[in-house]
């Protein structure tokens, strides 16, 4: 919620970790630095992408950016396990979506009751989506993948969490995603579903026969419940013809032609598309100054044809790591993240940032300890 706080304390620890260091007279590795080269490259990026064609103090648009490079030195300077690493994000991540969903049908109860609504509002328009998190100041997408990397830990991983907090944490997810409205969260969250079970048909026969009961009786209340603004919102063909981000992903292509090499930078990146956006007929898309909810066609209106290519190797060279490590976790945490960029620009927001920037640094931690 608060991007100086966050990088306020990241500095801070960077601080305590080098004392630490120098009272124990140990000293940092810093070969191991080049180990996080692929997270390094978007701080790049975006460093170029602050200084081109800017007539202002250029640290203004790094703002967002600094998690690339102080959260990889972080790991870096730590001495944990990446077991006991791997246990603490996760954990983070879990409790962190259960307690923003918790804050969001508090607010969502909260405002039936002071407003005298029915119940049955709750699968209407004014408490699903972004109105269901505008309280937690955060995106149903981005969240809805966050909830997705958890129930895939959960149930794959998570030998320290009990089984009924477990199921109590499946739960609250299940009905949260169901109110976030995110179409793409939710085929993540039925396909996690669908690796578990196929992966343990044999041994799973009466959970399969709870979650398919489970299931019914949800589908059973959404369709007696839920408004017709939700059904059409996730089962509607149109809502999808209706949605026009993919039509305007030929502004940031007609950006990157004007600006082929270096982009445009952050400077004027919005002036323009609104300009343009206002020229082609999309006014939400000028009014709101919508991005271009596609981080491959971001990076190439931003930072031009060096900016896209390293978006490509990057992720190409970390899905090749993770399958030959067969780290199925991170494999999963990387592809669930490239999807979400396909219809957002993920790594333009600070919560994108930082979940890529935290979760990629910690599996690149474990090739470099796996290696020395």
């Amino acid at each position: 919620m608060f991007m100086g706080l966050n990088n306020v304390v990241l500095g801070i620890y960077l601080v305590c970790i080098f004392y630490n260091s120098y009272r124990n007279k140990s000293r940092p590795n810093w070969r191991l630095l080049k180990g996080y080269l692929p997270i390094f490259f978007f701080f790049v990026l975006a460093l170029i992408a602050s200084v081109n064609n800017t007539h202002t103090f250029f640290l203004k648009h790094l703002e967002s950016y600094w998690s690339f490079l102080l959260i990889p030195i972080a790991f870096s300077l730590q001495q944990e396990a990446p077991r006991v690493l791997t246990k603490y994000a996760f954990k983070g991540l879990i409790y962190g979506c259960a307690a923003t969903l918790i804050l969001c049908y508090g607010n969502a109860i909260f405002e039936i009751i002071a407003y005298n609504e029915p119940w049955s509002y709750f699968l209407r328009w004014r408490h699903l989506s972004h109105d269901f998190t505008e309280i937690a100041d955060t995106h149903p997408a981005y969240l809805g993948l966050f909830i997705c990397a958890s129930t895939y830990y959960l149930l794959f991983k998570a030998p320290e969490i009990s089984k009924k907090h477990k199921i109590a944490f499946i739960i609250l997810f299940s009905l949260g995603l169901l109110q976030l409205t995110s179409r793409l969260a939710l085929f993540i969250y039925v396909l996690v579903f669908g690796i578990y079970f196929v992966s343990k048909a044999t041994n799973l026969k009466k959970q399969l026969g709870l979650f398919i009961v489970f299931l019914g009786i949800t589908i059973s209340l959404f369709f007696s419940y839920g408004s017709d603004y939700l059904k059409e919102r996730l089962f509607s063909v149109q809502s999808i013809e209706k949605d026009d981000r993919f039509e305007r992903l030929q502004i940031s292509y007609e950006i990157f032609k004007e600006y082929p090499i270096f982009g445009v930078g952050f400077d004027k990146i919005d002036s323009l598309r609104v300009e343009k956006y206002t020229e082609h007929g999309y006014i939400v898309a000028a009014h709101y100054k919508y991005n271009a909810h596609n981080q491959f066609m971001e990076y190439l209106s931003v930072n031009g044809i060096i900016g896209g290519l390293i978006y490509v190797l990057v992720f190409g060279y970390l899905v090749i790591i993770a399958l030959k490590q067969k780290d199925y976790l991170f494999l999963f945490i990387i592809m669930t993240f490239i999807m979400a960029n396909i219809t957002e620009s993920m790594m333009v927001r600070i919560k994108g940032i930082e979940y890529f920037a935290l979760f990629v640094s910690l599996f690149l931690n474990k090739q470099l300890i796996h290696k020395t």
